[in-house]
């Protein structure tokens, strides 16, 4: 039995060395300002996005909290079905619009483009339904776009002098590159992946608890996203380890905010 726990903590040992990163209180910071990963051999080389802190997450679905939004607060998405669609594209942004019904309630559509531009007219369209992006039909995204156009002035602070967010896109090969990487730490950890989950925020400066102001940049300041996290289940093979929640509980930030 001993000997089967070692063999378990040897990969997650690995996994701790890999995620090298620098804390400063809650925030976390890599060395480049950029998660690496790489595997023994240097197989393996993860260059994602910038990590959220909790206190940044906490801050920001209160900020969006207080919009009073006929919306959800978050979006969870069945994992192997947008893995799939990820790992089949040809395409190279994967770019998620807002957008609102006629009730005013906000959603997400999502396109995968051949370029980062706000337009949308040669992407392949997508809506929400259920846990799924699933391809649009009757027009439904474009509708959508055109009342959240009208809406989205709602959105931002007008003292911080930003346009409202319309969109997020991210690389195709970022979003390959945190898949892979989610689905290592599952094999590591022998957590097994729940789902993907959206969390809406709403950037606005703060101070933190240690007095450190979090100060963004202009192209973020008042303006809603969201920020990504994988849910793994505490499966009884994975109760054998003791896991440090920093492994399998962490937020990503949003990709490029656009206009």
């Amino acid at each position: 039995m001993k000997t089967i726990k070692i063999l378990k903590i040897i990969p997650l040992i690995t996994l701790l060395l890999l995620i090298t990163c620098k804390k400063t209180g809650d925030t976390v910071v890599s060395d480049t300002n950029k998660n690496v990963l790489t595997d023994k051999k240097g197989n393996l080389k993860i260059d994602f996005l910038d990590r959220i802190s909790n206190e940044e997450i906490i801050k920001g679905k209160e900020n969006f909290k207080k919009l009073n939004l006929k919306s959800d607060l978050k979006i969870n998405l069945n994992y192997s079905d947008f893995e799939k669609m990820i790992n089949g594209t040809q395409k190279k942004y994967a770019k998620f619009f807002f957008l609102t019904d006629e009730h005013d309630s906000l959603s997400l559509g999502m396109t995968l483009s051949d370029d980062n531009a706000l337009k949308h007219d040669k992407d392949v369209l997508y809506t929400l339904s259920g846990d799924h992006f699933i391809p649009d039909a009757n027009n439904t995204f474009r509708d959508k776009k055109k009342r959240f156009d009208l809406f989205k002035t709602n959105l931002v602070d007008h003292v911080s002098k930003n346009d409202p967010c319309d969109m997020i896109v991210y690389t195709i090969d970022d979003i390959k590159k945190y898949l892979q990487m989610t689905r290592e730490i599952e094999k590591m950890t022998l957590h097994k992946i729940i789902d993907l989950q959206f969390e809406y925020i709403q950037f606005k400066d703060f101070t933190r608890k240690d007095s450190t102001l979090i100060d963004y940049t202009k192209n973020k300041d008042s303006r809603i996203s969201f920020a990504v996290k994988t849910n793994y289940d505490d499966t009884s093979a994975a109760r054998d380890v003791n896991i440090s929640s920093d492994i399998i509980n962490f937020y990503y930030d949003a990709g490029d905010l656009k206009p």
